[in-house]
């Protein structure tokens, strides 16, 4: 009887072991599936995204290989930052050079720092006399937007830390990011600001936006024509605007401008289907309301990542207007 019973407990086991497995297939496939159409759909964006490059052409031999660091580990997973030079770049302890902290995009749930894009614009930058740092982050599918956030706040700090060592310049700092990347910079530094944490805002003397999203309701617009978007900020946030109103509030720039805010340089698209230009235009505002240094360039009929597809003089004259506003203030 001691043995039926045993071998009657171990097929009930097996039965709902194996249902909670079917269970979790199903709902991780389900959840993949969802992912997939909507990257289907966003084909566009995120071939800009993932291939696209500047109109400004950097060769390649006037570029120091970037130097590959870990930052930080999460679990079992080393997330790194690269370091661009300009051309020559010397290690000496009198040369320091001025830092453009740079965060992909990627909507919080895609993205990397070795992407096309990302690489054209730190080469740019680097050709230009900044050194780059371009960072990775934790993705909000399987982390909170507060993980990310300290991922970030933690490579600025790396960065802080090793600086004299890597010949960079701890107290020129900008932070620049395009998209989910601008939003992480405008958040990091308008809530820092706004909250006088000056152990968080050691150095940075300005921050470069291009297409961020500064209030993440406006994700939610009826002039959004990207699920992706949607998708990517409800996951990240783990929530609906009507349930989790808090959070969007909590996390979005526009609720942290006071006049402590340093200058912002904003650029967006005015026929952006991914983040709405009102985004830019409401922040834009704010910070002029509170005394706060601040220029908005729009592209007129331009959409999401557009300097990887328009290769007009425009859109060269903003990428250089970038640069004279990093240089003018670092």
């Amino acid at each position: 009887m001691k043995r039926e019973f045993s071998i009657a407990k171990l097929k009930r086991f097996l039965k709902i072991t194996f249902a909670f497995a079917l269970l979790v297939i199903g709902f991780v496939w389900s959840w993949a599936i969802v992912f997939l159409a909507i990257l289907v759909l966003n084909i566009k964006t995120l071939y800009r995204a993932l291939l696209g490059k500047l109109p400004l052409d950097v060769p390649e031999s006037s570029l120091d290989k970037p130097e590959s660091l870990v930052y930080k580990r999460s679990g079992n997973t080393n997330l790194k930052l690269d370091i661009f030079y300009p051309k020559d770049h010397t290690t000496s302890a009198d040369k320091k050079y001025p830092i453009v902290f740079f965060a992909h995009g990627g909507g919080w749930v895609s993205g990397f720092r070795k992407q096309a894009n990302n690489i054209s614009w730190c080469k740019y930058l680097a050709s230009r006399g900044f050194a780059v740092v371009s960072i990775d982050y934790r993705f909000g599918i399987v982390s909170h937007i507060d993980d990310i956030l300290k991922d970030y706040s933690d490579a600025l700090n790396f960065v802080r830390r090793k600086a004299e060592k890597l010949s960079l310049d701890q107290e020129r700092i900008a932070l620049m990011g395009l998209s989910a990347g601008g939003h992480l910079a405008l958040q990091h530094a308008t809530y820092h600001s706004y909250h006088d944490n000056q152990d968080e805002m050691k150095g940075i003397k300005c921050v470069v936006a291009w297409y961020a999203p500064s209030d993440l309701m406006d994700l939610w617009d009826d002039k959004v024509e990207s699920l992706f978007a949607r998708f990517a900020v409800s996951t990240t946030l783990k929530g609906l605007p009507a349930r989790n109103e808090e959070d969007y509030i909590r996390y979005s720039p526009i609720t942290w401008v006071s006049e402590k805010m340093i200058p912002v340089f904003l650029v967006h698209g005015s026929n952006d289907k991914v983040v709405p230009v009102d985004s830019s235009v409401k922040f834009f505002e704010k910070l002029l309301k509170n005394h706060v240094e601040a220029y908005l360039e729009i592209y007129n009929r331009a959409d999401h990542a557009f300097e990887f597809e328009l290769k007009t003089s425009k859109t060269i004259q903003l990428i250089e207007k970038t640069v004279r506003f990093l240089r003018s203030h670092l």
